[in-house]
């Protein structure tokens, strides 16, 4: 019975060892999962932290683009009105003076320019043996040419306040980048 008795102590011991063993590692894996569950939160918290952060700047940024675009459209819509106030002035007063040209008697309907040659122009001039009109003279259009002068007068009135306002219109958005 001794042998068997050995046996059973060293086969009871053995149990005992392996179930201490099992108690001990399973205490460790607690542990060690409560640490991890731990450091988990920690992450979380600080995770949505940092988004809230991230969106609020991104907030913050997106209210100061709506705000800038809002005094940009405002500057673009004062650069509008009075761009066209100033075209509509111009287009009046031109369309005022063509009124005046066509209701003026034939001798004040004719329109007269002073001319200057170039210095150059009138040398040639000479040398091919043509007339010249010298330094400084007097050109009279005809009547259709008079009138002819007035749309050109028109366009081009139109054509700068039109290019005025494209220029003023690209600083402005360009400032406003």
């Amino acid at each position: 019975m001794s042998a068997w008795l050995k046996q059973y102590k060293l086969l009871a011991g053995g149990a005992a060892v392996l179930g201490l063993m099992l108690l001990a590692a399973a205490g460790a894996w607690e542990w060690q999962a409560n640490s991890y569950g731990k450091q988990l939160a920690e992450q979380r918290t600080e995770w949505a932290d940092q988004l809230r952060l991230t969106a609020e700047a991104n907030a913050t940024v997106i209210r100061k683009q709506q705000t800038d675009r809002l005094v940009l459209e405002a500057h673009l819509a004062a650069l509008d009105t009075t761009s066209t106030e100033k075209l509509t002035h111009a287009q009046t007063e031109n369309d005022r003076l063509r009124r005046e040209y066509s209701a003026a008697d034939d001798e004040r309907r004719q329109l007269r320019i002073e001319v200057i040659l170039a210095r150059n122009d009138a040398i040639v001039s000479a040398a091919t043996g043509s007339s010249s009109m010298g330094d400084a003279a007097s050109v009279e259009l005809s009547a259709a040419a008079g009138s002819a002068v007035w749309d050109i007068r028109g366009g081009m009135i139109s054509d700068r306040a039109k290019l005025e306002y494209l220029q003023e219109w690209a600083r402005a958005v360009r400032a406003g980048e």
